[in-house]
C-alpha cells in the first residue's frame, strides 16, 4: 500500500515538473514574436544576446547561466542605475507592434497562449498573475516576486532573458522622466 502510494506520488511529481519544464508557451511566445519581424526575429534575438553582453562586460552578469541571471535579480538596481545603457529591446518591440497587421498576430498568438491547457498552472501564468495586479511596482519589489516563480533553469530559455532585458529598458534610470 505504501509503495503504491509513493509511486503514485512520483509520478505526479515527475509529471508536474515535466510539465513546468518544457517550456512550450515560452517556446510559442518568442516564435510569435519573431514572426512580426520581416527578419524572422534575427535582429531581435541579436540585441538579447548584445544586451546580455553588455551586462557581463559591465560585470553585472557573472556569465550566462541561470545562477548569474537569479544574483542579478537580487541586484536589479545596479542594472538600472545608468552605468550601462538602455538596451532598447522593447522599443524595438513596440515599434513593431505598432502596426495593425502585426497588433492582430500578436493578439491571435496570445490569445492561443492563454486559452492553451498548459497555460493555467505555468510560471507564465503567475507572472502575468503577478505582474498586472497593482499599479507600477518598484523593480525591487517586482523582482523579489519573480524569484518566487522563477528558477535558474528557467533563463536558459530566451524567453527569460528577453523577459529580464525589458524589465531592465523598462525600469532604466534614463526612461525616468
Amino acid at each position: 500500500m505504501i509503495k503504491s502510494i509513493l509511486c503514485a506520488f512520483v509520478l505526479l511529481i515527475s509529471f508536474q515538473t515535466k510539465a513546468q519544464n518544457n517550456y512550450k508557451l515560452e517556446a510559442t511566445y518568442m516564435n510569435c514574436m519573431c514572426s512580426l519581424f520581416d527578419d524572422n526575429g534575427v535582429e531581435f534575438k541579436s540585441l538579447i544576446k548584445k544586451a546580455e553582453q553588455k551586462l557581463i562586460s559591465a560585470e553585472l552578469l557573472q556569465n550566462t547561466s541561470g545562477e548569474s541571471y537569479i544574483t542579478l535579480y537580487k541586484n536589479i538596481r545596479m542594472a538600472i542605475d545608468g552605468r550601462i545603457s538602455n538596451f532598447g529591446i522593447s522599443d524595438y518591440v513596440i515599434k513593431r507592434l505598432l502596426d495593425p497587421k502585426n497588433t492582430k498576430k500578436y493578439s491571435k498568438c496570445m490569445d492561443g497562449i492563454l486559452k492553451s491547457p498548459d497555460f493555467k498552472d505555468s510560471k507564465l501564468s503567475k507572472f502575468i498573475t503577478m505582474s498586472s495586479s497593482g499599479n507600477n511596482p518598484k523593480i525591487t519589489d517586482l523582482t523579489s516576486k519573480m524569484l518566487e516563480i522563477f528558477e535558474a533553469k528557467d533563463f536558459n530559455h530566451e524567453f527569460y532573458k528577453y523577459l529580464t532585458f525589458s524589465l531592465i529598458d523598462k525600469y532604466h534610470v534614463s526612461n525616468k522622466k
